[in-house]
């Protein structure tokens, strides 16, 4: 079977360029090449689970490996076929999501990719060239021709047989007339036929003010007149050139090269150890940090030197088997905060 073939490097540390490739909306017979790296190292992708997001005119789609992505021999290489019903005509936006550790609880997302899919002129409005086309071409010249003549003969008409372009008049009263306006309505004289309007003209005071004040808008909100519908507040994407801003869809990496407490400022971020000798990450009390409700995040290994995952006196911190060392260099855990003084770790963790 011939395909299109694509092949893209996409690096879950950084952002690699590639050359730029166009697919044609609807077909089936497009494959993409893509080799994933770690910081530069072919991504080991055993026992991993891979799903790519797609985002495009008709919304967002994903595909998994049940439904076009296949591993390859390689290291950290496999194949996705671009199903048609994944994006549409436009700029589509992609994200690679890699899925590991003991029950792929892990989540990595790489470095996006963007293509561009251009709309097919193959569809049910060509008109083929076959046996009877000629004939409407000929068929439409003869109908020109025909009205071309009819307008021709009206214009040779004389125009005294009727007029042309009357202008209606309100004052005609001779019925005979072209510019008599028929059926003409009513216009009431008296103050009292007028009815609503006058009714409310009739609330205005002497100098002409208008004593019924608009509602405010601020004012049919909630109590204090704020008005709460702002992209913010409701979670709305920030888009950059139709795509969502990589401000919002990257993770803020905290880069440390020794032993760190965690504050409550490094929510949702990406903390990095980079140490050459044994370093411990402690969680303080949240009498001492003030962490919010639903705090979270990453914690890696950068450096050769061990780490481990530590509570202050009073907090607890748990964990699969009461493991909390990372296994191994460059490895991503999770610390999830789930009471006040209590932590959850998951990911690829050691005794």
């Amino acid at each position: 079977m011939q395909t299109k073939d694509y092949s893209i490097t996409l690096d879950m540390m950084r952002t690699l360029p590639f050359r730029p490739f166009e697919v044609v909306e609807g077909d089936t017979g497009n494959l993409l090449h893509v080799t994933l790296l770690n910081n530069g190292e072919a991504m080991d992708l055993a026992g991993c689970r891979i799903n790519i997001a797609f985002a495009s005119s008709i919304g967002f789609s994903m595909q998994d490996e049940t439904s076009g992505i296949v591993k390859t021999e390689s290291p950290g290489t496999f194949d996705v076929a671009l199903l048609p019903a994944a994006y549409g005509a436009g700029n589509v936006s992609a994200d690679v999501q890699v899925y590991s550790g003991e029950n792929n609880e892990t989540l990595v997302t790489s470095t996006r990719f963007d293509f561009r899919c251009r709309k097919s002129l193959i569809s049910g409005d060509i008109i083929r060239a076959n046996a009877a086309y000629p004939p409407l071409i000929e068929a439409a010249r003869v109908a020109n021709e025909a009205a071309a003549s009819a307008l021709a003969a009206a214009a040779r008409i004389d125009t005294d047989i009727g007029e042309l372009n009357v202008q209606a008049n309100w004052d005609e009263t001779d019925e005979m007339q072209d510019s008599f306006i028929r059926n003409k309505p009513i216009v009431p004289v008296v103050e009292g036929n007028v009815g609503a309007p006058l009714t409310h003209a009739a609330q205005h005071g002497p100098g002409g003010s208008d004593p019924v004040t608009p509602i405010a808008h601020a004012a049919r909100h909630a109590a204090g007149g704020a008005d709460a519908l702002t992209p913010g507040d409701i979670g709305a994407a920030k888009l950059t050139n139709g795509c969502i801003d990589a401000e919002q869809s990257a993770v803020e990496i905290s880069a440390k090269t020794a032993g760190y407490t965690v504050a409550a400022e490094d929510n949702g971020k990406d903390i990095w150890i980079t140490s050459a000798s044994a370093a411990t990450l402690t969680i303080p009390t949240q009498a001492a940090a003030g962490f919010s409700e639903k705090t979270y995040f990453f914690v890696t290994r950068g450096g050769a030197g061990s780490l481990a995952i530590a509570g202050a006196s009073g907090v607890t911190v748990n964990a699969s088997g009461g493991r909390l060392n990372l296994a191994e260099q460059y490895g991503t855990v999770l610390v999830r905060k789930t009471a006040s003084d209590a932590w959850l770790v998951t990911g690829n963790l050691s005794s």
